[in-house]
């Protein structure tokens, strides 16, 4: 049997993340590991080596995005494949300052009118610097689509598979 791609998944809801955990790999053909803690996500990566990232943005005492941050600087997992999940807000592009900026899906964000120039998961993934981007909340389904794209766009997973 081939070796399953390893996906690291890193949510402060513990709950969401065993569910993603017991979907993957049971639908698909993933070994998951998971941590609720953004502050160990770089020890947990340079000893279980995951072929992915799968990473959510709002999380108590850091950031999805100082964890990327960290990640592209170290040599050692400057090219990990990671995909960003967030359901509290999204990237908004303002084009008078050609700037991306994080709001929160407040009340306010969500009557915002035209500030977003267009709502698109390829932008905001290009916004943080990663391979992709899902909103929560997402069907397994979709999840796998996208993260089995991008092991197959790194040579993780075969073009056939």
């Amino acid at each position: 049997m081939a070796v399953k791609p390893k996906i690291l998944v890193v949510d402060d809801e513990t709950d969401l993340c065993a569910l993603i955990k017991e979907n993957l790999e049971e639908i698909a053909q993933f070994e998951i590991v998971t941590t609720s803690d953004p502050l160990i996500v770089e020890d947990l990566c340079e000893k279980e080596m995951p072929d992915l990232l799968l990473i959510d943005v709002v999380m108590p005492n850091r950031s999805g995005s100082e964890v990327i941050a960290s990640l592209r600087k170290d040599p050692r997992t400057s090219s990990l494949p990671i995909v960003v999940m967030s359901g509290l807000g999204e990237m908004v592009y303002f084009k008078k300052k050609d700037k991306w900026r994080w709001l929160p899906n407040t009340e306010v964000v969500q009557n915002r009118g035209d500030i977003l120039e267009e709502k698109d998961c390829r932008k905001a993934a290009d916004a943080y610097g990663v391979d992709d981007y899902i909103e929560k909340p997402f069907s397994t389904e979709v999840l796998v689509e996208v993260l089995t794209y991008v092991l197959k766009k790194h040579n993780v997973l075969p073009e056939s598979s």
